[in-house]
């Protein structure tokens, strides 16, 4: 059976159709000029993050390279008042920083990425930027805070005495990274919530101290009894301090970790976030 063939009128207009969409292609910026411009943007909002960040000032960019040092120094004062040591190891100082350095890069990313979008508003009034771009933007700024915050801390326990040596540096660095994913993944998640309503702000901020106690800074997980040892597996930043001591010990061996849990972990809450940013863009425009 032959089709009906089609009428003049309308092949002239799917050819109209046709053609104005290759001028609107042409018209368009390319795929790597947007890519360049998108660069630029997020160049300058990571340079204004910098600048702000640190108060103007060299003492406040210290202040933040040092606070892993601070947390180790609170975690042995009350392991002094309560007369213990460190369950692993002949140096509780290096015990409870190879699980405060997870945590604080961890928290680093979280807590800036989270905030984002909310201190930085204004900046979406201009044209070109755009909530990716702020979110990329203290992305790379707390990648690169983490590093310094990891080398400051090290550098510096190595120039107070202590034996700072790290049994397996690439597993190392690569939980340090992991540590890093982690905490921007979560700080996207809640950054999105936070644009729909400040109360999860709230919610993230009480995240922290949770985290802390349950994290394994000062414990082992395999210490745990088995049922709570359990359910503390399924909390992500448990299983990467846990990775971090098996990396820099090479006499602790642990089957606690999970890479693949964690990158599942990861990917659900960008991906969550992702859908909300396009189901949700109509209420987080009007918020903006």
């Amino acid at each position: 059976m032959k089709s009906a063939p089609v009428p003049a009128a309308s092949a002239l207009t799917v050819a109209d159709t046709r053609r104005a969409l290759a001028e609107l292609d042409a018209a368009a910026p390319r795929f790597n000029q947007r890519l360049l411009a998108h660069f630029r943007v997020v160049r300058a909002v990571f340079l204004r993050d910098i600048r702000t960040r640190v108060a103007g000032s060299r003492f406040g960019f210290l202040l933040s390279l040092g606070q892993p040092l601070s947390h180790i120094g609170i975690m042995l004062s009350i392991y002094y008042i309560l007369g213990r040591t460190g369950p692993m190891g002949t140096d509780t100082t290096m015990f409870l920083a190879t699980g405060a350095l997870p945590f604080v890069v961890w928290l680093y990313g979280f807590r800036q990425v989270k905030t984002g979008p909310v201190s930085n508003r204004r900046l979406l009034s201009f044209p070109g930027v755009t909530l990716v771009d702020l979110l990329v933007a203290r992305s790379i700024g707390e990648l690169l805070s983490s590093a310094c915050v990891v080398i400051f801390t090290l550098a510096a326990l190595a120039l107070l005495g202590f034996d700072v040596v790290v049994f397996n540096v690439p597993q190392f660095v690569f939980v340090m990274f992991q540590a890093y994913l982690l905490g921007v993944s979560i700080g996207v998640f809640f950054a999105i919530l936070a644009l729909l309503s400040p109360f999860f702000l709230i919610i993230a901020n009480l995240f922290v101290p949770l985290s802390w106690i349950t994290c394994g800074v000062m414990y082992l997980p395999s210490s745990l009894p088995e049922q709570l040892s359990y359910w503390i597996w399924f909390l992500p930043l448990t299983q990467i301090v846990d990775a971090a001591r098996t990396a820099y010990y090479g006499y602790y061996i642990s089957d606690f970790y999970n890479g693949y849990y964690i990158a599942g972990l990861m990917l659900a809450f960008v991906t969550v976030a992702v859908i909300m940013m396009h189901a949700l863009r109509t209420k987080i425009s009007e918020a903006l």
